[in-house]
């Protein structure tokens, strides 16, 4: 993974994070925003027993880093969803992370016992994957496949992946986990396993959930599924 990111532009990948500042109805916030902010928002803090009222997109708010809003009446939380860079770090989601990682990792080994692929050298083990980014992946091309396969911005709503905004919330964690595992499949897990499907390799893995926690790489199922030989050493 060393030589791939490297070598390949962009394969270091970020996470999104966010700040929250609270603010009583009625009174104005001035805060400057984290470097690079993507969306802030506003949230109705609900009762207790209460459901979560509709957040307001208050980027309209926001010029040159800084938001000034008056909040409404009642309880409020500002949020500030910002990305950084996880260093060092692979962004499954890249377009070139499976191809960068086989022609890094495995075929060097096909150059050095050609024609070996399936007799000799039948098997490759992954022991305990770690992108390094288990929580959410970020970057601008990812937020363009999502309006792509979405239909909608997911900028604005960004706050959904952190706190409830109301009733969309539901809806903007599963769609986000959707693209992120989709691209993760398509561009890392596929890829690795079509390189040894192709030469009759089985590819094993050990890796660090073991299937008991289902979202280790966005889904453990959905993605595991192109490992030849999933289970545990």
């Amino acid at each position: 993974m060393d030589a791939a990111v490297a070598d390949v532009a962009g394969l270091t990948g970020s996470e999104l994070r966010h700040e929250a500042k609270p603010v009583e109805g009625g009174s104005e916030v001035d805060w400057t925003l984290p470097s690079g902010w993507l969306s802030v928002s506003g949230v109705p803090l609900a009762k207790a027993g209460d459901p979560a009222g509709q957040a307001i997109d208050l980027s309209p708010f926001a010029r040159d880093g800084r938001l000034i809003w008056r909040a409404p009446e009642g309880r409020w939380e500002t949020i500030a969803v910002f990305s950084r860079k996880v260093v060092p770090s692979l962004d499954p989601t890249h377009p070139a992370s499976g191809r960068a990682y086989t022609e890094r990792f495995f075929a060097p080994f096909e150059k050095v016992f050609p024609g070996q692929g399936g007799r000799t050298l039948n098997f490759f083990f992954s022991d305990e994957l770690d992108f390094r980014l288990p929580r959410l992946i970020w970057s601008e091309r990812l937020a363009d496949e999502f309006r792509a396969r979405k239909g909608y911005d997911l900028r604005p709503e960004l706050a959904a992946l952190f706190v409830d905004i109301g009733p969309r919330t539901p809806k903007v964690r599963l769609d986000y986990n959707d693209v992120r595992v989709a691209l993760s499949e398509e561009n890392f897990f596929r890829p690795v396993f079509a390189w040894h499907e192709a030469r009759g390799m089985i590819y094993g893995c050990d890796h660090g959930g073991r299937g008991l926690d289902v979202t280790e790489f966005g889904d453990y199922f959905r993605t595991q599924r192109w490992t030849l030989g999933p289970g545990n050493d």
